[in-house]
């Protein structure tokens, strides 16, 4: 404005405009005001009333300009205390306007906006330490790439590159049969480049090699999760039961076919009646030596097969899990190879196969439903590797035990129980990825008169998402650990890596589970749009605490194997050997819950690896005693066994929780120690310390109970807390990057701001 009387509205002008919305009542107001002013002319009333006029608003650089003015006044006026002394200074102290100070005081007030809180907004405030705080890596991702991927970085990249591929764009249709014909594409492809079969035999086209395909299945797990089941149920459990249920003759009619997608298949276990108790279905496999065949079939429709991938639209053969029927008698749960459909895709006679539709995710997988009536196979289609039917037309099999051997057949599959936790970690770390990366760059409120701030430098915000990253990264380390165990395995080992496959597996998709809907909630109404994937990794990863094992049962197992260790502990001492032992575990915890130990504060010790190994191993053995104590009192009182166990079930889950949390501390420990590069090392201890204290802090009601800590030390911890998250804060953005997960795969617009 030329006219420096009239810049005497310029702080009203900036004030109604800086939020980016005139409301009706201002302009109104401002139109009245101006209209009123007899001392403006003609020429004058109309400058003023385009800069009121909505169709047209200033620019923002005209908008910063009046704010650079306005600064100016406040420079030549440190003790201005309303915004009508900037106004009489910008108009030069003008005596028309001097004398119109009421007239101006009073428009303020009818817009809301006098007093020092007016001109507060004016003012430049210098940084806070919370608007300050950015990203600026302390380490270098690449090196921190590395650790994660470790020596399965080079098939980890070739699927990587196979998935950023533009024919793996993601498929956008709302139509599941669209949906499920793009997937078994991409599952072709894959195929073609011999990914699928990588766990095979290399005589029947296949890799040999277990661990990368983990690693395959992990690295999909970025992409499409409808593409991660599909292959999953089409090379894992399809292919993988004939190569670990079946033999050579097998092999030889099955696998290579399976490996390059020819025969596209299924495994049918899960019935309507019995769902997680395989021991209980009720498909009969009746032989019948006379014609050396098996009749498959469905007793009643409750013993339909369920939930079956690759059933509704494309399996041609199915892994059938059915009890063997000889002469009238049952020989338990074995399985066997049946047909279902044609080369053409036509359902077989005998086969009934409906579809399940519509889910809550993964609708580019079909699963359906499988009624067998009285369906005839040869005698060798059925995998013999345990159980088999001799040439006289009897059972035999190489372990004499039924249970041993039942428990057997289903242990070979245990790698599924390691798939499954790795492909939900990859889908938390797509989610993390998403809220961090946006967390980062979305910014919203901030110091009075200051920039809005990053939302990720809100504690809170931290608090959601940062001990979240750092529980990720223990479970990476701590499914490393179990991959290992299990292919480095040994036949007496077998128990114990099952048991710890089926509780890594509940932890896992419990936490992703956790992780993605709180994903969800730190991208406010950003994150509940489709574009930005979390919805589809949330709904796609829902039913992963359900199959491969419903997690509540899962995680039984794991409390009832440590019971059966437990007991083993007093089982081969004689009765000093027990109150060796007894003395030993008292004298421990009387040290770590003695008057200094419970409530020690400082720094150092509260970020110390051996409080924190102390502390999650006491209540791991705090609970499991008292869970045995509770069963043996439950048992000595007259209850049976079973009922004793229900009873205290809640105490089962947690005995398997914290048996859980203590092996991803210790995995995180000594990958921690193992690091090298020093940069990463530091990055990794403090998520370590993150890890260990925000898990404390989770269970400090029981520390508390216990007596193990008193509340000056939970207090402390729970400071510390707060103070991890702040420092590591400025690391989030570049510990996500180490994920190195693909643009293509992450998708999400709100990622790339």
């Amino acid at each position: 404005m030329e006219n420096t009387k009239l810049k005497a509205f310029l702080p009203l002008f900036y004030i109604v405009w800086s939020d980016d919305l005139l409301t009706q009542k201002e302009l109104s107001t401002l139109k009245q005001f101006i209209d009123d002013q007899t001392w403006l002319s003609q020429q004058e009333q109309k400058q003023l009333m385009a800069k009121v006029d909505i169709a047209t608003p200033p620019s923002r650089q005209q908008i910063a300009e009046w704010k650079t003015e306005i600064e100016a006044g406040l420079q030549a006026l440190p003790e201005a205390k309303d915004i009508f002394d900037i106004s009489v200074w910008l108009a030069e102290n003008d005596k028309t306007i001097i004398d119109l100070e009421s007239v101006f005081t009073n428009l303020e007030l009818n817009l809301g906006i006098a007093g020092e809180e007016a001109i507060s907004q004016f003012k430049t405030f210098e940084n806070t330490f919370t608007s300050v705080h950015h990203t600026a890596s302390s380490f270098d991702t690449q090196k921190l790439t590395q650790v994660l991927d470790g020596e399965y970085a080079d098939i980890i990249k070739r699927v990587k590159d196979v998935i950023s591929r533009p024919e793996f764009a993601y498929e956008t249709s709302t139509d599941i049969h669209v949906y499920r014909e793009k997937v078994l594409q991409w599952c072709q492809i894959l195929a073609d480049e011999n990914l699928g079969n990588m766990a095979y035999p290399k005589k029947y086209g296949g890799g040999e090699n277990i661990a990368d395909y983990f690693a395959i299945m992990e690295t999909l797990s970025y992409h499409d999760l409808s593409l991660v089941i599909k292959f999953g149920v089409q090379f894992g459990l399809w292919g993988m039961s004939v190569m670990f249920l079946g033999t050579e003759k097998h092999y030889k009619k099955y696998l290579k076919a399976i490996g390059s997608l020819e025969i596209p298949g299924c495994f049918a276990m899960t019935e309507t009646n019995h769902g997680s108790n395989v021991k209980g279905i009720e498909t009969t496999a009746t032989y019948n030596h006379e014609n050396q065949t098996f009749t498959i079939h469905t007793p009643h429709p409750k013993a339909q097969k369920e939930y079956i991938g690759n059933a509704a639209a494309h399996g041609r053969m199915a892994t059938v899990f059915a009890k063997l029927m000889i002469d009238g008698k049952d020989y338990g749960v074995n399985a066997f190879v049946v047909p279902l459909r044609d080369k053409k895709g036509k359902t077989l006679k005998g086969i009934t196969i409906g579809d399940c539709g519509h889910k809550m995710g993964l609708n580019g997988v079909d699963n359906g439903t499988i009624v067998f009536d009285n369906v005839v196979i040869p005698k060798e289609d059925m995998l013999d590797r345990f159980a088999s039917v001799n040439e006289a037309g009897e059972f035999e099999s190489p372990i004499p035990s039924d249970n041993r051997r039942f428990f057997t057949m289903l242990g070979t599959l245990v790698g599924g129980r390691i798939g499954i936790p790795r492909s939900a970690l990859s889908a938390a770390k797509s989610g993390l990825t998403i809220a961090i990366r946006y967390g980062d760059q979305r910014r919203q409120f901030g110091p009075e008169g200051g920039s809005e701030v990053p939302i990720l430098n809100y504690r809170m915000h931290q608090r959601r998402l940062i001990p979240l990253l750092a529980k990720t990264y223990a479970m990476h380390f701590g499914l490393q650990y179990l991959t290992n165990r299990f292919l480095q395995r040994t036949e007496a080992e077998m128990q114990e890596i099952e048991a710890i496959a089926a509780g890594m597996k509940s932890y896992v998709t419990w936490s992703a589970r956790d992780i993605l809907q709180e994903c969800r909630e730190a991208c406010g109404g950003k994150g509940y749009l489709s574009e930005n994937r979390i919805d589809a990794l949330k709904n796609d990863t829902e039913i992963y605490t359900t199959f491969e094992g419903d997690n509540t049962v899962l995680m039984q197992l794991v409390a009832k194997s440590r019971l059966a260790e437990f007991r083993k502990s007093f089982e081969n001492m004689d009765k000093m050997g027990m109150l060796n032992y007894v003395y030993e575990q008292t004298k421990t915890v009387i040290m770590q819950k003695n008057p200094m130990a419970t409530r020690k504060t400082d720094e150092a010790h509260l970020l110390d690896d051996t409080f924190h190994r102390n502390a999650f191993e006491y209540r791991e053995k705090v609970i499991l005693a008292s869970a045995a104590k509770r069963l043996r009192k439950l048992i000595d009182g007259g209850l049976d066994s079973y009922d004793a166990f229900n009873v205290a079930q809640h105490q089962m889950i947690d005995v398997a929780q914290a048996y859980l949390d203590r092996l991803m501390l210790e995995q995180f420990q000594a990958t921690v120690t193992q690091t090298e590069d020093e940069g990463t090392k530091n990055i990794l201890t403090k998520l370590k310390q993150l890890f260990a204290l925000s898990q404390i802090e989770k269970n400090k009601g029981w520390f508390l109970e216990e007596g193990y800590m008193e509340a000056p030390k939970t207090k402390a911890i729970r400071k510390l807390v707060n103070q991890l998250c702040w420092e590591i804060r400025t690391d989030a953005v570049p510990l996500v990057q180490s994920f190195d997960i693909p643009d293509s795969c992450l998708s999400a617009p709100i990622a790339f701001l």
